[in-house]
């Protein structure tokens, strides 16, 4: 009776990690300003969630003339945003018009995201495999 239990109760532990999802998976996601409206109603939204952005924070912003800046957001007024650049030779602080953007994105990525994920995958998937081997070893040496 007691080697049943033991049986079952391994079988149990092994679908429990068998069926248990990856911990990547579950990631929180960022809204993001998708583009500026046209219009005044639309700049005065475009300001109104700029203001709402702590200073701080990582973003992208898509400009209507020239590239892309992504840096750390400094300052949000009603006429400018205020960014420092992430580049790889420090510069200072770049000012924005709020009529050049297009689009605001707060940027999470640190560069190599799915790189982590496969690995951090790759690592579990070893482990849990590893631990079923080893309780399916343990029943059957019973």
């Amino acid at each position: 009776m007691l080697k049943t239990l033991d049986q079952a109760m391994a079988v149990v532990m092994c679908a429990a990690m068998v069926t248990s999802g990856c911990a990547t998976a579950g990631a929180t996601r960022i809204a993001s300003m998708p583009s500026a409206p046209q219009g005044s109603a639309g700049r005065a939204v475009l300001v109104e969630y700029l203001q709402k952005l702590p200073p701080g924070a990582a973003v992208r912003i898509d400009r209507g003339k020239g590239r892309s800046v992504r840096g750390t957001l400094m300052k949000a007024t009603g006429e400018s945003l205020y960014v420092q650049p992430r580049t790889r030779i420090p510069e200072g602080i770049v000012e924005i018009p709020i009529d050049d953007v297009l689009r605001v994105t707060p940027d999470t990525q640190s560069g190599n995201n799915i790189g982590r994920a496969i690995g951090a995958g790759a690592a579990a998937g070893a482990g849990a495999t590893l631990a079923i081997f080893l309780i399916l070893i343990a029943v059957v040496g019973d």
